[in-house]
């Protein structure tokens, strides 16, 4: 019991004696450092001059100006998603999608972004690979989901 009482005082003391004790201050040696001696700038060697072409003597015939049309534009089967005045998400296709395929534009147009009018273009490409347009840039589930839409629009499935 004696034993007890001793080392509990001590446990209990001991802290205190720590407490008492003033921390010894910290020893350390401050570095010294020479700042690196400058180089002497070298000098840029001048750009040549431009050179010039040469003038002929006789004045040049007017170049004949062609014209190239542009291509005409190819199919794109497209979907567009809007918000009408009542708040309700619709979904408005071009003439060359089946009308078995909106449910997959509805789809797309379900996780597509609310606030704004969104369009998803599918532009075919050849050996049966296709591009999809966006005038927003879209989520990935939103992605995904114009993926289904194109394969099966364009007949890729």
């Amino acid at each position: 019991m004696r034993l007890a009482l001793l080392l509990m005082i001590a446990l209990i003391a001991a802290p205190v004696d720590a407490r008492n004790a003033p921390p010894e201050a910290p020893t350390y040696e401050k570095p010294t450092f020479e700042p690196p001696t400058p180089e002497p700038p070298t000098p840029d060697p001048p750009p040549p001059p431009p050179e010039r072409p040469e003038t002929p003597d006789e004045p040049r015939e007017p170049r004949e100006v062609r014209t190239v049309p542009k291509p005409a534009p190819v199919s794109c089967p497209k979907v567009k998603c809007f918000t009408d005045a009542n708040g309700n998400r619709r979904a408005k296709f071009t003439a060359d999608v089946q009308p078995d395929m909106y449910y997959l534009g509805r789809n797309f147009c379900a996780t597509a972004p609310k606030d704004m009018e969104v369009t998803a273009c599918c532009l075919a490409k050849p050996n049966g690979k296709y591009q999809i347009l966006y005038n927003v840039k879209v989520s990935k589930k939103a992605h995904w989901k114009a993926k289904q839409f194109c394969t099966c629009v364009l007949e890729l499935d």
